[in-house]
């Protein structure tokens, strides 16, 4: 059953497009009427524009009619599968939609049949109360089926990026400010699962000891990855001063590593940037928790404290980022964002 009922961050649909969209070499078939693929497609399509990419996931629809809604719409995904593997992809993702899963059609025992092109099914339909995180999800645990123990060809220092939210504005920056981190203790990122990865490279999620999640809400996804491949999982990017150095902490110490020269040399990174940032130093401010981010706001205090600033209801309104900074790099565009509000050059 979903785990997230809410409805207002979009469609369970919708989120696991966000996955397989940046699958490269793969073709997604949505099996539903073509409302639910030209919807989803303008979607995509605006956000990517949104954020500089100008390409389309390759996406097929079954286009449902009345006619299959009364006798069944397998023989329509059949077909849809033929026009997807005449794009020869190196992976065909199927993903169920509410039309398909409330009329009944087995679309898992479909994909299940041997084929030329390897063909994963993955759950779309949100209307038992699925949204857009579940559709993440449901993505992600599906492509993890397509990889094995057998599979394992460990790399040294490799690490599995797990679930970056791949419409946000700023993924590329938190990827790096990751990598950075992670070089810090002799390690770098290995799969970007899924940004910007082969579908043949399903094949080495098993490959990696370590796996960072992108946020905590992908919980399952890294109980998945330690009960199938016994990959260790840390459950989150770092948000914030305080999150960046217990990141260091806990991957050196899943990693075998010691971290302590890390986390001084990030220590003294953070005094620089503090001290970047004098002229903000005593400000009276005032931020909005209502509706926020936890993890941002708590970041947002850290920073507050440390610049001896001070809240008050009169303050100067402060905006926190829409998505918690990642990192020291995630902190300095806070911090610039504060200084813009409170009109400081």
């Amino acid at each position: 059953m979903p785990t997230d009922i809410s409805r207002s961050e979009g469609c369970t649909l919708t989120g696991v497009l966000s996955v397989t969209g940046f699958l490269e070499g793969a073709v997604t078939v949505i099996h539903g009427p073509s409302g639910c693929t030209h919807h989803n497609a303008s979607l995509l399509h605006a956000s990517l524009a949104e954020i500089g990419d100008l390409e389309v996931p390759r996406l097929v629809s079954s286009n449902l009619q009345e006619n299959e809604v009364i006798f069944g719409g397998e023989a329509a995904l059949e077909e849809a599968l033929r026009a997807a593997d005449e794009l020869r992809p190196g992976l065909i993702c199927v993903v169920s939609t509410c039309l398909a899963d409330t009329i009944g059609d087995d679309t898992a025992a479909l994909c299940r049949e041997k084929r030329s092109t390897p063909v994963v099914h993955i759950p779309g339909a949100g209307f038992l109360g699925g949204g857009f995180s579940e559709g993440i999800k449901n993505a992600l645990r599906s492509l993890l089926t397509l990889s094995s123990r057998q599979d394992r060809i460990s790399r040294d220092g490799e690490v599995l990026i797990v679930g970056e939210k791949n419409l946000e504005y700023e993924a590329e920056e938190n990827y790096c400010e990751v990598a950075r981190l992670l070089s810090l203790l002799g390690l770098h990122p290995g799969i970007r699962f899924v940004r910007r990865m082969t579908a043949s490279d399903c094949a080495r999620i098993s490959s990696a000891p370590l796996a960072i999640l992108r946020d905590p809400g992908l919980i399952e996804v890294g109980s998945d990855l330690t009960r199938r491949f016994g990959t260790t999982v840390l459950p989150g990017f770092p948000v914030g001063p305080d999150g960046t150095l217990r990141f260091l902490k806990d991957v050196g110490e899943a990693a075998g590593i010691n971290p302590l020269e890390a986390i001084r040399d990030e220590e003294g990174r953070l005094d620089d940037l503090y001290a970047r940032f004098d002229d903000l130093v005593g400000a009276e401010i005032r931020i909005d928790s209502h509706h926020a981010d936890p993890a941002a706001v708590a970041a947002a205090r850290t920073v507050i404290r440390q610049l001896n600033m001070t809240e008050s209801e009169t303050g100067t309104p402060l905006r926190l980022p829409f998505d918690p900074p990642i990192g020291t790099e995630g902190t300095k565009r806070m911090l610039h964002l504060f200084r813009r509000c409170l009109g400081r050059a």
